[in-house]
């Protein structure tokens, strides 16, 4: 309460004032309540008085100019360090006072805290997440050197940890020039405490702690800080009814039922429209055309509004003009179907006003009347075991990925994408377009309890609510994995900022933070985000970074390097026993045998790829075993068109058990487009896809997602422990 009050105080006054930043002084004062370390000071208004606090305080001392309207001090030449003297002081105090000019209210004498290591802390708030924390490398190189780490609060002291860890400069937390390691347990207490300070006072907008000197000792101290107040309120946002939304998504995958107000039979550009490509797709529910210009389509009854329909229904699809989309929405209320996907376009996605006006009619119109819509614009639902699809074409196989989808584009291209390359099919996908009342945390809270879905991936581009999106990923990832894509990381929307903190801060270095507090993995493509799914559907988990390869090629050894080094993934070098091991029947001539193996003989006898497997699998130096394999190569010196098929065979059965459940990942690599060699290809992947084995198009694609279930199984295992 005292806090409180100590807080209150200074930004009333602030406020009074027409202040929009805390003096130095009165922003110390609030941090030294949140258990953060500050530099002891002296206030001095006269010249006399400066020189006594300097006395007081020792020398060298260090003299600051303070005024509510004196910011970036050192730039105007408002601060002097290493004051050694009384007539130094004097003078900088006159100096100071001259060059502040009208704005000069005050001095601030400190003592001179020495220390090589300068690091910056503090809060921003971000649009889409709210309060954010941040730590990095200080002093005046802060903003142009960018070294820093940010996390959404609240902040605990294992991400605070984190957070010290995952700077570049890191190393300059241990010993240093003869001094003393960093107070690790001070620095954690600064940005927790910094954490606490954002969620009890939404009013402060920025905090700066720059710089937050290391002293010789290891201790910290923070010598400069200045608080900056915003006028945002909290947002006031209605309550969730989870349950509601949870029922009606499910009814809505699972609908028996399904109304298509706007049904036709026409078809335009390709495109059967939903009515016909629920038709098309085989949909075995009970399916109802609403059009009041047709009597029947496609010989079924035509009904002209949702009220003469003989039932509720589990789903009502829109596919009218935008214009007729709010008397619609009104039909839906008034017959009581309040699941909705409006698969109309034209709102405020078009970017023009009166787009978005519609919108903003429509939205009132569909939360006053209780309406859980999906969308607008947007595709809609493809859930192969129900046979419902409302686009024009998709993989018939029923799976256990599900993915959520800001654009129905992506959506389509996925799935085509990744049941091609990889054998992934989907349980439920939902496009959502522009979120109208239920957005991607409604389906992401919906999907984590599915039991059916054993994999999310989603594609988004903007989120209404990011806390409520950070707490539920928290909450899916602790039950299975989500692979998030997340569009427009670009810094272009980087704002304007009072402090070195929201300078700092940026869309791409928040969205990066948000990965790491919650576990969800992050991809920067379509691609990508198969060949992740892939690696997380086949393999699971993984129990470690390094990797043991094998191939053939001495520029694959390189290239494998390159790829673990970029990815983040380790390739250590074989102890002598194992590389000895290995060479008991791999010969010097032709073969390097360190890491990656480099071994045509081995590709010559599978029996030899079994041995090697069995000598990695009980070294205990690899957690994962990549297979890189020149399809080339392998026809054209085994002489045989189906060598290739008996490798596969080989490592999709035998090979895979002699490594005692370690990963097994393989690439393949072709230069020659010939038809057999594609035709060898495709049976390469048909076998080691149905024994469970992934399958990649080069190395760097097959680390890449091997590093990415890495990551995530590091994760699972650190919050297990952090709990345990």
């Amino acid at each position: 309460m005292q806090r409180r009050l100590v807080v209150e105080e200074h930004t009333d006054r602030a406020r009074r004032q027409n202040r929009g930043t805390l003096s130095e002084v009165e922003s110390k004062t609030i941090l030294s309540r949140y258990g953060i370390p500050v530099v002891e000071e002296t206030v001095a208004e006269t010249e006399e008085q400066a020189a006594a606090a300097a006395r007081k305080t020792g020398y060298p001392a260090v003299l600051k100019a303070l005024g509510a309207a004196l910011g970036h001090k050192t730039e105007r030449g408002l601060v002097r360090v290493n004051l050694r003297s009384e007539e130094e002081v004097r003078r900088a105090f006159r100096e100071i006072r001259r060059a502040a000019d009208a704005d000069w209210e005050a001095c601030v004498v400190q003592p001179h805290v020495a220390g090589h290591r300068e690091f910056v802390a503090g809060i921003f708030r971000d649009a889409q997440f709210g309060a954010c924390v941040m730590f990095g490398l200080g002093g005046v190189l802060a903003e142009a050197l960018g070294d820093v780490s940010f996390r959404i609060a609240p902040v605990d002291r294992f991400s605070a940890r984190a957070m010290l860890e995952e700077i570049r400069a890191a190393k300059l937390l241990g010993p240093f020039r003869g001094e003393a390691v960093v107070d690790a347990d001070r620095l954690t207490d600064v940005l927790t405490g910094l954490s606490r300070l954002a969620l009890d006072e939404p009013e402060i907008a920025e905090v700066d702690i720059n710089p937050l000197i290391v002293l010789p000792d290891g201790r910290i101290k923070a010598v400069d800080a200045l608080i900056v107040l915003g006028n945002r309120k909290p947002v006031s946002r209605p309550p969730v009814d989870v349950v509601r939304i949870r029922r009606a998504l499910d009814a809505m995958a699972n609908a028996q039922s399904v109304a298509v107000v706007g049904a036709t039979s026409n078809v335009r550009g390709g495109y059967l429209g939903i009515f016909g490509c629920m038709r098309a797709f085989g949909y075995e529910g009970r399916l109802y055309p609403v059009n009041p210009k047709a009597d029947s389509i496609d010989g079924i009854q035509c009904y002209p509004n949702l009220i003469s329909l003989p039932e509720k229904v589990d789903l009502v699809i829109l596919a009218v003009p935008a214009q007729a989309v709010p008397d619609a929405l009104k039909d839906c209320i008034a017959s009581g179907n309040a699941n909705v996907h409006i698969f109309t376009a034209g709102f405020r996605e078009s970017a023009e006003e009166e787009g978005e006006k519609l919108q903003r009619e429509i939205e009132a119109i569909a939360r006053e009347g209780g309406l859980r819509v999906v969308g607008p614009n947007c595709m809609g639902w493809y859930v192969p075991s129900r046979k419902m699809l409302t686009w024009n074409a998709a993989p018939a196989p029923a799976g256990p990925v599900s993915m959520i989808s800001q654009s129905g584009g992506n959506a389509q291209e996925f799935t085509h994408h990744a049941a091609k390359t990889h054998r992934l099919y989907f349980n439920k996908v939902i496009s959502y377009g522009n979120a109208l009342t239920l957005d991607s945390p409604d389906y992401l809270d919906y999907l984590a309890g599915d039991e059916t879905t054993s994999l999310v991936v989603m594609y988004l581009e903007g989120v209404k609510d990011g806390r409520r999106l950070l707490s539920v990923t928290q909450e899916a990832v602790r039950r299975k994995p989500v692979i998030i894509m997340k569009g427009g990381l670009s810094e272009a929307g980087a704002r304007a900022a009072s402090s070195h903190t929201g300078a700092l801060a940026g869309s791409r270095r928040i969205w990066e933070a948000f990965f790491r507090q919650t576990g969800a993995v992050r991809v920067d493509s379509i691609e990508e985000m198969a060949d992740v799914a892939a690696a997380f559907h086949y393999l699971k988990r993984t129990p470690g970074r390094r990797v043991g390869v094998l191939s053939v090629g001495g520029g694959q050894a390189v290239a494998v390097a390159d790829a673990c080094a970029q990815a983040g993934m380790d390739l250590p070098a074989f102890s002598p026993a194992t590389v000895k091991k290995i060479r008991a029947f791999i010969p010097p001539a032709g073969n390097m045998i360190r890491n990656p193996i480099d071994s045509y003989l081995a590709f010559m006898r599978t029996d030899y790829v079994g041995r090697i497997f069995d000598i990695l699998a009980h070294s205990g130096e690899v957690d994962n075993v990549v297979v890189s394999l020149p399809l080339d190569w392998l026809y054209r010196e085994a002489g045989q068109e189906n060598f290739i098929e008996v490798i596969a065979r080989y490592l999709a059965g035998e090979g895979r058990e002699k490594l005692c459940g370690l990963p097994l990942v393989v690439a393949w690599r072709q230069y020659q487009d010939a038809e057999a060699f594609r035709r060898m290809r495709a049976v390469l992947e048909d076998i080691l896809l149905t024994a469970g084995v992934p399958v990649y198009e080069g190395l760097n694609r097959a680390v890449r997602a091997l590093a990415r279930l890495e990551r995530y199984s590091a994760f699972v295992k650190a919050g297990s422990a952090a709990s345990g």
